[in-house]
């Protein structure tokens, strides 16, 4: 298959799936990487095979856009398991061509809990500080307390 066959192929999968101009921008968006990968000196069948199935990038681009415009058909589009590997295969993908090495989104995700691990702990100290500004307080209405049960005992 030739980048010509990779476009049509494209084209032909998103036909009446989403809107003409979402077909013409992805046909072109396609058809540029192809272009800007063989200027830099890949070969074209490298570049196609490293793209992969033009009907999987199909299926991606139209439940994108079913879930962006709010027709989440995605059981439709990815039903059975066979397709939901296909849709991981589809992401890895996704890493590939953006060039996002792999190590970024487990990084990511220790950031992430890294962040949330420093938000949790600045509340425990604020909550540990205001427990030292109030507890001069505490004890003190604690003994108020105290004396008066035992009045009250002492009465009775």
């Amino acid at each position: 298959m030739n980048r010509q066959e990779f476009v049509d192929r494209l084209r032909i999968a998103l036909s009446g799936k989403v809107s003409p101009a979402l077909v013409e921008e992805n046909a072109r968006y396609y058809e540029d990487y192809i272009n800007t990968r063989i200027r830099l000196g890949e070969a074209e069948e490298n570049v196609l095979q490293g793209l992969g199935d033009p009907r999987l990038i199909a299926r991606s681009i139209v439940a994108a856009e079913s879930v962006r415009t709010g027709n989440d058909d995605t059981q439709q589009v990815y039903g059975d398991r066979e397709e939901r590997e296909k849709r991981q295969r589809g992401f890895r993908h996704f890493l590939h061509v953006s060039n996002m090495p792999t190590w970024v989104l487990p990084v990511l995700a220790g950031g992430i809990l890294l962040l949330f691990l420093v938000a949790l702990g600045l509340l425990f100290r604020l909550v540990l500080h205001m427990l030292a500004w109030l507890w001069p307080l505490i004890a003190i209405a604690m003994i108020v307390i105290f004396f008066i049960k035992l009045f009250r005992d002492w009465l009775h």
